[in-house]
């Protein structure tokens, strides 16, 4: 009866205000709104605060004002015991809370709550703003709450018994690591990326998850929660710099993701967007220290809202286009401007807020990095894929210029033999129409000459073989031996140009394929003839082989000028021949001597000059 009376009168003496009751089974709830709410300009006291007519309303979340807002409601502890209960504010990001417990009139006690409160003036080190207090049995009070913050307000408040408070906490603080966990690994696994590839696209992509990270880091007030030592008010103004800094690189990564031309009208889209993300910083940097300048800049917020979905929109149009790996990009941005625009929105005041609310702008950006990640891995696959069938094609296209140039070869190889043995045959015939004494002798001296070049045709047109063919089995032969065969090939023009060949021999067997490493070894003494024949000085170049730890190394090396971009003379677009040369042909060795040979090429400069290195395995 005592205690149904004391319940009856604190219903009658707070009729316009909710009253939270607890009872004996109470473990935790979420208190949602207030009918009590009081604005001012001044920053009055409670007393003051007491005094005042509190108007009616069911709002619960505020838009950003200057104003001090006050809101106040009533709890009654409906057991016989006192009760201990923490009170959490549902939105991080607030940045002064003054709460005042009141019991008959008097203040019992007050707590200083907020983001910018100091660390050493906290009572609770958590990401929200938090109270406990421990309120006596078959007791009722006041809760005054006063709110200041550039930002927006919520009077929503989670209660909970001290177990339930330290099972959320902990909880949440798992998720968030949970979270933030991947966001780390992709972030490292994107820029292991990037300094292998030097693609922009994999940098900005890096860039725009660190800043959405940091954005989300103080949006939901986990860098509160940990004493850095860097100033409270910096970190409340930085987080809007983040989200832009944030919206720019995403915007950067469009444009070297999908390779849009300066001269498109998605490019200067993109650069428009850029511009007035620069543009909106530099209206936040100008009152950076005033916060009455922030209020009158809130408008800026919303602005922000449209930059994202300009950016769905462009995902859309990219999907468009049939580019398959567009698809993961425009799924990531379909839930990201969903989950952003709702957060937001929620933020600046313009719809109310919810008790778990807090985990739809981290999982929607969380999806969207993971699709964003998707997307870099689907273009880098089509890529790769795009470059092997290039590959495979220079190897077929190898094929046919090894042929032509062989020929090419074969021809000047066979002109003298075949001059030398019309001679020695017209020789023949001559002895045997006009000195038929001396023909028997006269064959007898020709006949080894006629037999030896033969042999010589021969063994050229064998070259052709070893050349042309380009058989696809792998087959052992003597190193040296099929060196000289290439040298001889080139023989004419080595001669041509007064170009001397040093060799170092030694006796190596070779398991690989023989027309493939010829190709390579031939492309590389081309070179080599080209930068010499033009040199006044002693032309030279230096073969030799020798086999280190199960390994062939076969070096040329020539007495040229040396190499001016050791680093890209392997690259397609890489020619010492101006407009006589398309650079494909060093391209072409690295690319056979890597994927077909299954070794290792590189070029040095030496005192000499050039040399290249060839690593072949044995077999």
């Amino acid at each position: 009866m005592i205690r149904f009376i004391i319940v009856l009168s604190c219903l009658i003496q707070f009729s316009f205000s909710e009253t939270i009751v607890i009872n004996n089974d109470f473990e935790k709830t979420l208190y949602k709104s207030t009918k009590k709410v009081f604005s001012t300009p001044e920053n009055l006291s409670i007393k003051s605060v007491q005094k005042k007519e509190f108007s009616n309303t069911k709002k619960s979340n505020f838009a950003k004002t200057p104003n001090y807002i006050w809101t106040k409601f009533n709890l009654v502890n409906n057991t016989n015991r006192n009760k201990e209960l923490f009170f959490r504010n549902l939105r991080p990001g607030i940045d002064y809370i003054d709460v005042y417990i009141i019991k008959n009139k008097k203040v019992l006690d007050s707590f200083f709550l907020g983001d910018l409160i100091p660390y050493n003036e906290k009572r609770v080190l958590s990401r929200k703003s938090i109270f406990n207090f421990n309120f006596e049995k078959n007791s009722s009070y006041e809760i005054y709450i006063k709110y200041q913050s550039i930002g927006a307000v919520t009077n929503q408040w989670e209660i909970f018994t001290p177990h339930n408070f330290f099972r959320v906490e902990t909880i949440e603080s798992m998720i968030w690591g949970i979270i933030y966990g991947i966001f780390i690994s992709l972030m490292i696994y994107n820029s292991i990326l990037y300094f292998m590839t030097k693609n922009s696209a994999f940098l900005f992509y890096v860039l725009s998850t660190l800043f959405s990270g940091l954005y989300l880091l103080t949006l939901n007030g986990v860098i509160y929660q940990l004493d850095l030592g860097i100033n409270l008010y910096l970190v409340t103004i930085s987080t809007w710099y983040f989200a832009y800094l944030y919206i720019i690189f995403i915007l950067l990564f469009i444009v070297k993701f999908f390779n849009e031309r300066k001269n498109s009208r998605l490019y200067r889209l993109v650069r428009s967007l850029i511009l007035f993300q620069i543009f909106s910083l530099s209206l936040l940097s100008i009152g950076f220290y005033d916060n009455t300048y922030h209020y009158t800049t809130s408008r800026i917020d919303t602005f922000a809202l449209l930059s994202f979905l300009f950016i769905f929109l462009i995902s859309i149009f990219e999907f468009k286009k049939e580019k398959n790996y567009s698809l993961y990009f425009l799924i990531g941005q379909a839930i990201y401007i969903v989950c952003f625009n709702y957060y937001t929105l929620e933020v600046i005041g313009i719809i109310e807020s919810y008790q778990y609310s807090w985990i739809i702008l981290p999982i929607g950006l969380l999806l969207e990095v993971i699709f964003i990640s998707l997307a870099l891995n689907a273009k880098m696959n089509m890529v790769e894929n795009e470059k092997v069938e290039i590959e495979q094609q220079l190897l077929e296209q190898s094929r046919f210029t090894n042929a032509g140039r062989t020929i090419s070869y074969i021809i000047h190889q066979i002109k003298r033999p075949i001059s030398q043995l019309g001679s020695q045959i017209n020789l023949i015939e001559a002895t045997s129409m006009l000195d038929k004494k001396n023909l028997p002798s006269t064959v007898e001296e020709t006949l080894p000459k006629i037999k030896t070049t033969l042999e010589y045709i021969n063994e050229v047109n064998h070259s052709v073989d070893t050349l042309f063919l380009n058989p696809n089995g792998k087959e052992s032969f003597s190193l040296s031996k099929q060196l000289n065969v290439l040298i001889s090939l080139l023989s004419d023009y080595l001669l041509k140009h007064n170009i001397e060949v040093k060799k170092e021999f030694e006796d190596i067997e070779i398991k690989t394929y023989k027309g493939s490493l010829s190709n390579v070894i031939m492309l590389i003494l081309e070179n080599a003839i080209y930068e010499l024949k033009n040199l006044d000085k002693q032309r030279f170049i230096k073969i030799s082989t020798k086999t280190i730890s199960g390994l062939i190394y076969i070096e040329i090396e020539d007495s040229g000028n040396g190499v001016d971009c050791v680093e890209t003379i392997f690259s397609s677009s890489y020619s010492t021949k101006l407009h006589q040369g398309s650079g494909v042909g060093l391209s072409l060795a690295k690319i056979i001597t890597e994927k077909k040979l299954e070794g290792k090429i590189l070029a040095i400069n030496t005192s000499l000059g050039a040399k290249f290195i060839l690593k072949l395995p044995i077999k």
